[in-house]
């Protein structure tokens, strides 16, 4: 998909969001984290912005900048319900035991 758009520089891309803290823009490095280690989105998944590596270069495209925002923004699946943090316990004390009747 990325192969077929028009491709950017991170820094043409980093202009393209305001920065934080008072910043005229984002920093470059911080596309390059997007890229490698990406973003904990709403759900708990990790979304990494689409890139290529060309050369020392990372390239990337305005569709990528908009898929990966919207990725980050869209609402959680309806099929995904969200756990209590009693829930979570219980249900990991329980796989515990049964881990340890495995033998595990």
């Amino acid at each position: 998909m990325l192969h077929e758009e028009e491709l950017i520089s991170l820094s043409q891309a980093a202009a393209r969001f305001p920065g934080h803290r008072g910043g005229k823009r984002l920093h470059p490095a911080t596309l390059t984290r997007w890229i490698l280690a990406g973003v904990k989105a709403i759900d708990g998944r990790r979304v990494k912005l689409e890139a290529l590596r060309v050369g020392s270069r990372w390239l990337t495209s305005e569709a990528a900048l908009h898929r990966f925002a919207d990725a980050l923004t869209s609402a959680p699946a309806a099929d995904t319900p969200s756990r209590s943090p009693t829930a979570r316990r219980t249900a990991s004390e329980r796989a515990d035991t049964e881990l340890r009747a495995m033998g595990a």
